[in-house]
């Protein structure tokens, strides 16, 4: 395997392989991670909420809404300066560090998403900038559910790791795994609307009204909700993505790299694999729990 990505890597296919796994730390959830999570919130959306949407949005596909924050990254960089940032929190996993440090200037996820919740709310504002908020928040929301948008080991969020999954002896980043690589064998083989449907057959009764849940007494603040629901992704990632990782110690080098990547143990995939499902449904009723409580509240 060495002598072989010695070879290869001096090569065109050697970086063809370099641009496969190019850093996309990001993305998170590959197009079917975030299509699921947008079907998935579809399904979840208050009557009223569905009016208003699509009065707001003829036609409005909360699948395909929820990949526009990735596939316009470059014009929206442009368009609103470091908003490229606003995919993730990078609370470090070994160390502490104050909020300021880890989503400096308020650019961050857990930062945006409470200022667009109040564009996509305010009746008042224009379409277009309700519109652009539901995009954001789509996809945001979304993201912050993938462990690796919550938590980093100065590795670009599992970007500079690199693996091997089982029976497959292609490097891939550790990131690009719980993008894509997980989500695909969690979906066994269904088809995105299908398996979207089947999270919210199985979480429908008993968990998605618990991850629903405001703060209590009936009142919604949104900041707070985000800081919880990304304290839960940050401790996933922390006590499942990076500990369970095999040659992963706070505080050591990691010592793969794309020439000598880290075999993922079949024990690895499994106790990930065990994560995506509800980390995906959760994504999805937050989505919806977001619009429903922006548009429901909207017009009143």
């Amino acid at each position: 395997m060495n002598k072989f990505f010695a070879q290869v890597l001096t090569t065109a296919t050697g970086f063809a392989m370099l641009l496969a796994v190019a850093p996309t730390s990001v993305l998170a959830w590959g197009a079917e991670g975030h299509r699921i999570t947008g079907l998935v919130a579809t399904d979840l959306l208050t009557p009223k909420a569905r009016i208003r949407l699509n009065q707001l949005m003829p036609g409005a596909d909360l699948a395909d809404i929820s990949l526009y924050m990735d596939d316009k990254r470059r014009e929206l960089a442009i368009e609103i300066p470091a908003s490229d940032k606003w995919h993730y929190d990078n609370q470090p996993v070994c160390e502490a560090k104050p909020y300021s440090d880890y989503c400096r200037n308020g650019n961050c996820a857990s930062a945006q998403i409470p200022i667009y919740f109040k564009v996509l709310s305010n009746a008042e504002a224009t379409t277009e900038a309700r519109v652009q908020a539901l995009r954001f928040l789509v996809h945001m929301v979304g993201d912050i559910h993938q462990p690796l948008h919550a938590a980093d080991d100065g590795d670009l969020g599992g970007n500079l790791k690199f693996v091997l999954i089982p029976d497959n002896d292609f490097p891939r980043r550790l990131h690009g795994v719980w993008d894509s690589d997980l989500v695909k064998l969690a979906m066994r083989g269904q088809s995105e609307a299908d398996y979207a449907k089947a999270l919210v057959g199985r979480y429908r009764a008993n968990e998605i009204p618990l991850w629903q849940s405001g703060m209590s007494a009936g009142l919604i603040d949104v900041k707070v909700d985000v800081k919880s629901w990304m304290n839960e992704s940050y401790l996933l990632s922390k006590n499942t993505t990076y500990a369970k990782l095999d040659l992963f110690e706070c505080g050591k080098p990691w010592q793969s790299s794309l020439t000598v990547p880290t075999p993922l143990s079949k024990t690895y995939m499994d106790a990930s694999g065990e994560t995506i499902a509800p980390q995906l449904a959760k994504a999805g009723a937050r989505i919806a729990w977001v619009i429903n409580q922006a548009l429901d509240g909207a017009a009143k």
